[in-house]
């Protein structure tokens, strides 16, 4: 067998893999989108389920974290030490205080918020975050890489 035919072999297991993750979500869920944008992007929604490829999922998140300083400062206290420099009794004060979006201005300043993004999804996965209704995840491989998959409907 020559290593196109492995090729064509492996993208048509990859196709088969995105319909039958597709039919397991929702059989209305367009195929063919699915497949188009899979090759060319690497976040997108289709009908609310969203797609996040591996290699920029990280990335992803920490810039979703940054642009609500509301969220960032809501973290348990213990967490967020290791990130803003500050101690457990001065995270809770702010924290009592409700100032959420303060304490998220200190955690972007102090400039881990690529690693606190990273943490919090080792310890609580990345559905906790992108998927609100019910914090489950799914993983896909396509054409090598690896994409995570989140139904939000």
């Amino acid at each position: 067998m020559n290593s196109s035919n492995l090729k064509t072999q492996s993208t048509i297991k990859d196709r088969l893999a995105v319909y039958s993750l597709l039919r397991e979500i929702d059989s209305s869920l367009n195929y063919f989108e699915t497949i188009e944008n899979l090759e060319s992007e690497t976040d997108f929604y289709i009908d609310n389920v969203r797609f996040i490829a591996d290699s920029v999922i990280d990335e992803t998140l920490e810039d979703e974290l940054k642009s609500d300083l509301y969220v960032l400062g809501c973290f348990n206290a213990s967490f967020l030490c290791d990130y803003c420099g500050l101690s457990i009794n001065a995270i809770e004060a702010l924290q009592k205080a409700e100032a959420f979006e303060a304490l998220g201005e200190i955690i972007l300043e102090a400039g881990q918020t690529l690693e606190l993004a990273q943490d919090y999804a080792r310890l609580d996965g990345y559905g906790h975050h992108f998927n609100g209704y019910d914090f489950d995840e799914q993983e896909l491989s396509y054409n090598g890489e690896w994409w995570h998959v989140f139904d939000n409907r």
